[in-house]
């Protein structure tokens, strides 16, 4: 990876939660560091990316699942979506399905942004090319598994 080096502290035994922790930490603060260089040219910010990359995946979804799979509160989603709408990425529409709740939905600026923003494979396809297919498998699994027994 390029730019700023970020050497972890040497304080913590070798597999003890407090390193794995702190391994986490750092190797998400690369991971945004590579995306904000990537998208920076669509003037995106991580966190509209997100929610650009949801809406290409399945256009129209409610707020809360845009929250949730955000990892952030109603609350936030909702301050990226003022953003995003008031930059003419997305749209509130009503929700068919339930009168009492908004829909987002790509504008027609948001869909073309897709085309000219890389997919996360071609973000981060190449920050981790000295890790063998199997080892991503596994790498995937326990940070699932870190993932599910993390309670908020």
């Amino acid at each position: 990876m390029h730019g700023q080096r970020c050497d972890l502290p040497n304080q913590h035994t070798v597999g003890s939660v407090p390193e794995i922790v702190q391994l986490v930490d750092t190797v998400a603060k690369k991971l945004r560091q590579v995306q904000r260089r990537t998208i920076s040219a669509a003037d995106l910010t991580p966190a509209q990316y997100s929610v650009l990359s949801l809406l290409w995946e399945r256009d129209g979804r409610q707020f809360n699942e845009l929250a949730s799979a955000c990892c952030c509160s109603p609350s936030t989603i909702t301050g990226i979506i003022d953003t995003m709408e008031r930059n003419g990425l997305v749209t509130r529409v009503p929700n068919p399905d339930d009168r009492r709740s908004l829909l987002v939905r790509l504008s027609e600026r948001g869909r073309d942004l897709q085309k000219a923003t890389p997919n996360l494979d071609e973000i981060f396809g190449s920050c981790c090319e000295g890790i063998q297919p199997d080892e991503l498998r596994q790498l995937s699994e326990l940070l699932r598994k870190l993932n599910d027994t993390l309670s908020l």
